[in-house]
């Protein structure tokens, strides 16, 4: 028994032939662009939570002056 492969010529259009091509390329520039969108996301998300952890006070204060407490004593009359 002859257990070698057989080589047989295939035949690829040109068109199959131009995008099988490109493939690894087009393959690089897409986890380019994922890895970029990715970074991207990190950064907002990470800017969004440092203003609102640096905001917190700020919101707290404002809550404050804005509740029921703010016009204490407002309308005692001497």
């Amino acid at each position: 028994m002859n257990n070698k492969p057989s080589i047989h010529s295939l035949e690829v259009s040109t068109s199959l032939h131009e995008k099988l091509l490109k493939s690894p390329v087009y393959a690089q520039k897409m986890k380019n662009r994922s890895l970029t969108i990715s970074i991207i996301t990190t950064l907002l998300i990470l800017f969004n939570l440092f203003y609102f952890m640096s905001n917190q006070k700020t919101l707290a204060e404002d809550q404050i002056l804005e509740s029921q407490y703010a016009n204490f004593g407002s309308d005692l009359s001497i």
